[in-house]
């Protein structure tokens, strides 16, 4: 956080400077939400210190994610602030963003290049999926996800009335994925158009429990456009099954950098099957990509000879792996 000059003036003549006006030097920020559990042992003190009550009557203090959600305002650049907790933040119904340009960030979780702490693990505990989203320009960041049972993580559908889930970034969060059977949800599951112009990056998806079967671990339609999924990490073990890893089938979709697993395969202790590492559309292009998987199950869809470079698969003989066949 940094302190513009006129902040100086005030602290000097003894005032106080709300977060909100700290955060980006107090130019671009809208409001400032804090969410810590009531039952925190240091939660009196830091309501004391930092609770108060915006011009619009919200507080800046909440004990549940969705209330601060709630609180916020689409466009006026808000900020929800998740603090760590030494237990789950347990949800019994899914959490709503539905308001544009808002920031849900568990600053406690950031710090590691691909995906995030335990900081703040947000679990799932009805039979909903985690997350959903219907507005544009959202940011996530910072999470410990755990789903409910075949249930998806993060979800957005096609655009209403003009109204759609674009432009989001979800980086940098872990996601535990807890399906035991088939047909499990993706961890981001994107139908329509959602998803277009908007960001996958930097976040951990690895199985935790056994022999679920994933249609794919993130999902992008044929609606969607320019939608970028880069540097994600996908470990599928614990004799889980992933069809399709990233299916990014946004037209001019990016698909680059990403790192998958099947952990040795099915027929090792832990092992998974992943029959297929990267599928994109025709127009798209997956560039970079190190699937850790049996020869031939790197990479489908695309244009041949036009949409991939240096991609690796895991063929039989190759010590550090060999090109997909669908690059030339």
């Amino acid at each position: 956080m940094v302190l513009a000059k006129k902040h100086i003036k005030v602290l000097a003549d003894g005032g106080k400077i709300l977060s909100s006006e700290i955060i980006g030097g107090g130019i671009t920020v809208g409001n400032v939400y804090y969410v810590i559990k009531s039952t925190e042992a240091f939660y009196a003190n830091f309501q004391k210190d930092n609770d108060f009550k915006y011009t619009d009557r919200s507080r800046s203090i909440h004990t549940t994610i969705q209330s601060a959600l709630d609180a916020t305002v689409s466009n006026r650049n808000d900020y929800v602030i998740v603090m760590p907790s030494e237990s789950d933040y347990d949800l019994t119904a899914a959490l709503t963003m539905s308001k544009k340009a808002v920031h849900l960030i568990c600053p406690g979780g950031l710090g590691n290049e691909i995906g995030a702490t335990n900081a703040a693990r947000i679990h799932q505990t009805a039979d909903v999926d985690v997350m959903t989203l219907s507005q544009s320009s959202i940011e996530i960041a910072g999470f410990y996800f755990k789903n409910y049972d075949l249930q998806a993580g993060i979800t957005g559908a096609t655009s209403v009335a003009g109204v759609g889930v674009y432009g989001c970034n979800i980086h940098h969060n872990t996601f535990a994925m807890r399906s035991t059977t088939v047909a499990a949800e993706p961890m981001i599951n994107f139908s329509g158009d959602a998803g277009a112009w908007g960001s996958i990056e930097n976040n951990w998806m690895i199985t935790t429990v056994s022999n679920a079967t994933y249609t794919s671990i993130i999902k992008i339609e044929s609606s969607a456009t320019s939608a970028r999924v880069k540097n994600n990490e996908i470990t599928i073990g614990d004799g889980c099954t992933a069809t399709i890893a990233i299916s990014n089938q946004a037209v001019k979709g990016v698909t680059s950098g990403n790192i998958i697993s099947e952990c040795g395969g099915s027929g090792v202790a832990d092992g998974g099957t992943v029959t297929v590492a990267v599928s994109i559309h025709v127009s798209g292009n997956a560039i970079g990509n190190r699937c850790a998987v049996a020869a031939g199950q790197a990479l489908s869809g695309g244009t041949p000879a036009h949409s991939f470079v240096d991609n690796m698969d895991g063929a039989t003989g190759a010590g550090n792996g060999a090109a997909s066949n669908l690059e030339t």
